[in-house]
């Protein structure tokens, strides 16, 4: 016979065990879920920073890039004021040589005038001085009309002027008052020592000049008229 083998029943330990595993398994559920969230958080915050150190990294070659370009301007800027300046002195000095020459020809020219002067007697044209205008075919003529008498009488008349050259191959002769600048021009004359004269003309295209013909009327028909020729000076070309 068998011996009968008493068990205690206890139902609710396995209750409690299933309880236990369960909570185990769900403990460690949310640990390697919490481990792996915990992970993602940090690898965005560590992305974030990163991204927020490549953004300030930007920034600051940003504004190194926009000073250097300011640098650049003010220098490039200065290149210009002084390329400005140099050709500005450069005009100005070339403008003072042409002065200077300009009024060395005319100090020449009247010397020349006032020696002439002292070994003439009465009416005459002393000479004349043609120098080019700015203009196309512009041109000024000046010259210089000297009365030397004992008497210091006064002397009047008219006073013509012709420009002599070749036009397109042909002989040509243009009247002073033809081409002046300035249409009013008076061509009468009355001086007691010496009269200066200027007038600025405009040559006509394909005119080369070749002489001035001077002739001077007097008012006093005892007076006979002088005339007087000179070539066209090469400087004047």
């Amino acid at each position: 016979m068998n011996p009968l083998v008493v068990r205690p029943h206890r139902p609710f330990r396995f209750a409690f065990a299933i309880i236990a595993v369960s909570m185990l398994a769900a403990m460690t559920t949310w640990f390697l879920l919490d481990e792996a969230h915990w992970s993602i958080i940090r690898g965005r915050l560590s992305a974030s920073a990163e991204r927020q150190r490549l953004l300030n990294a930007n920034r600051e070659l940003e504004q190194g890039n926009a000073s250097l370009q300011e640098r650049v301007t003010a220098l490039e800027r200065t290149a210009s004021l002084d390329k400005q300046t140099e050709t500005f002195l450069q005009n100005e000095i070339r403008g003072l040589q042409d002065e200077t020459f300009r009024l060395k020809g005319e100090l020449a020219f009247y010397q020349g005038v006032m020696e002439a002067a002292g070994q003439t007697k009465g009416l005459a044209v002393q000479d004349i001085y043609v120098r080019r205008l700015p203009t196309a075919l512009t041109y000024q003529l000046k010259l210089v009309l000297t009365n030397v008498s004992d008497d210091d009488a006064e002397a009047a008349g008219i006073m013509g002027i012709l420009i002599e050259g070749r036009q397109n191959g042909t002989a040509r002769l243009l009247s002073l008052t033809e081409v002046a600048v300035d249409a009013g021009l008076d061509m009468a004359y009355k001086f007691r020592n010496f009269k200066r004269f200027a007038a600025n003309l405009q040559l006509p295209a394909g005119f080369a000049p070749q002489r001035v013909l001077v002739e001077l009327q007097p008012t006093d028909k005892k007076t006979s008229k002088i005339k007087k020729a000179f070539d066209w000076p090469a400087t004047a070309n």
